[in-house]
């Protein structure tokens, strides 16, 4: 199956000296640990073993290097992970790794377990008409590790130049605010 995932542009010499990439619990929030763990749940039920770490995410399609590839990125990346340098990996992973679900349910379900509203229920279906839908792009993908036999191409990946003069321009302010007072914090 043809997938693509955005990677710590670190993950490329990992993945060439260690054959594979794994997930780390140590880099899931605490917030969404449980969230994460009944995805790994799922992941079991269905015959994917994640050997007790969490999954690696990826993108239901190739590599399409269009802006779904950089808009889907900007909405996962924080700042920092941007400044420090990101790739594409295109793969091609054997179907029966790969949990299939939508991102919009997913979703759904950390807000439940975020805010306790609701009890935390996912809806795993993804139904052959999202596969191809170019307006959702929703269709995210859940592997037990990253192969480098799987890897069909990689490539860094910019930040869009609007996005970034708009980040230059923060940090700017906040340069300018530290000479009187302190920048207010800002998540990244």
């Amino acid at each position: 199956m043809r997938l693509w995932t955005v990677q710590h542009h670190h993950a490329v010499p990992a993945l060439e000296e260690a054959g594979r990439l794994t997930g780390d619990w140590r880099r899931v929030s605490p917030t969404w640990r449980s969230a994460y763990e009944l995805m790994v749940a799922e992941m079991r039920q269905r015959g994917i073993d994640c050997a007790g770490r969490p999954p690696m995410w990826a993108w239901a399609g190739p590599d399409t290097r269009d802006e779904r590839v950089t808009v889907t990125a900007e909405l996962l990346l924080s700042l920092h992970e941007w400044e420090q340098g990101v790739v594409v990996l295109d793969l091609d992973v054997p179907d029966e790794l790969v949990l299939l679900s939508s991102y919009s349910y997913w979703n759904d379900l950390l807000e439940a377990v975020l805010t306790g509203a609701a009890s935390p229920v996912m809806d795993w279906s993804v139904g052959p008409d999202d596969l191809h839908d170019e307006v959702k792009c929703g269709v995210q993908a859940c592997l037990p590790f990253v192969h480098r036999s799987w890897v069909r191409g990689i490539r860094p990946i910019e930040r869009p130049a609007d996005e970034a003069e708009e980040a230059e321009g923060v940090e700017a302010e906040d340069a300018g605010a530290a000479a009187g007072a302190p920048a207010a914090p800002r998540a990244e």
